[in-house]
């Protein structure tokens, strides 16, 4: 079983793989956490998204929290042979905010809320 810190590293390793993927020569990332939540940001100046794409990833990221399979997806995250990233990064997270503009790059913030038990 992982931890809540290597699902995170996992996350991170999708979203900053996204990043170098889409030419982005500055890439920066930032982790905040507390008791309740893990907030991760990643923003690079990559290529950025057109429309269609932009909604597609939102799409994959903000779809249910899957936490009846999340030992079998977190071993996924982050895995280079993975070509669904983003979608199981999606089964990770509770929410994700992305922005983008085509040529001027990307800003993606995911969140993880502490799984009460």
């Amino acid at each position: 079983m992982k931890s809540t810190t290597e699902r995170i590293q996992g996350i991170i390793a999708v979203l900053t793989n996204n990043s170098l993927n889409a030419h982005a020569t500055d890439i920066s990332v930032s982790i905040n956490r507390d008791d309740e939540r893990f907030v991760v940001n990643v923003k690079d100046n990559g290529a950025g998204m057109d429309g269609k794409t932009l909604e597609k990833v939102r799409q994959m990221l903000n779809q249910p929290h899957r936490y009846e399979l999340e030992d079998y997806y977190s071993g996924l995250a982050g895995n280079s042979i993975t070509a669904t990233g983003l979608n199981i990064v999606g089964m990770l997270i509770d929410e994700a905010v992305v922005e983008s503009v085509e040529g001027q790059g990307t800003t993606i913030t995911v969140t993880r809320y502490n799984k009460a038990t």
